[in-house]
């Protein structure tokens, strides 16, 4: 099995604590973070890096509705 390296921890992470704002608000940051990466040079668009983003928001968004239940 292949090593997880430290930037789909940092996508996963990142996008799991903004989900938990609102989901949308870390689809956008991860998409737009991927784009960016894209644009320097030496660097391409890994979707890799969207999988981790769209795990960590998957994650994220559990959490944000077992809160918002056990809140309610």
């Amino acid at each position: 099995m292949k090593k997880i390296g430290q930037d789909k921890w940092m996508h996963f992470g990142v996008s799991l604590i903004t989900s938990i704002i609102h989901p949308m608000l870390a689809v956008g940051l991860g998409i737009g973070k991927e784009y960016g990466d894209s644009r320097a040079k030496g660097n391409k668009w890994d979707w890799y890096d969207i999988l981790a983003d769209g795990i960590g928001v998957a994650v994220g968004t559990g959490v944000r509705i077992g809160l918002i239940l056990w809140i309610v």
